[in-house]
């Protein structure tokens, strides 16, 4: 029997809420609010620095919060703003050394304590899977 919606979404919700709550815990340990530690997630240190109007989106805010929350980083010494290499009007993220030292410090506490790791390899690629497809366009 196929479930309902609304079970889908409750299971869904209840995951989502336990991560977030085991991430909380971890958050607290990092002394980092929910919107500086979602920032410092989006700073990739393998990546590029990200412009600061991208970070908005990304995180589906307006760019002032990106700017109020990234101040209290840089004070923090996590981050740092710098000019685009490309373009002299666009201002980047990159982390600082420390910043990236608490980013894989903070990744390997909150990976380490997902209700993910409940799954297989492989079922764990076919949630992947199947996260990307509902994600995508409608």
């Amino acid at each position: 029997m196929e479930p309902a919606l609304p079970e889908l979404l409750t299971q869904l919700f209840d995951v989502t809420d336990t991560a977030r709550g085991e991430a909380t815990a971890t958050l607290a340990e990092f002394e980092l609010s929910g919107s500086q530690a979602g920032l410092l997630w989006a700073l990739n240190p393998a990546l590029p620095p990200v412009p600061m109007r991208e970070l908005a989106r990304r995180l589906l805010c307006d760019p002032s919060n990106v700017t109020l929350i990234s101040a209290k980083l840089e004070k923090a010494g996590l981050v740092e703003r710098r000019p685009h290499p490309t373009d002299g009007r666009v201002r980047v993220l990159a982390l600082t050394e420390r910043g990236v030292e608490v980013w894989h410090a903070l990744m390997d506490r909150i990976t380490a304590t997902s209700p993910v790791l409940r799954l297989s390899p492989a079922e764990r690629r076919r949630l992947a899977e199947l996260l990307t497809k509902i994600q995508g366009p409608a």
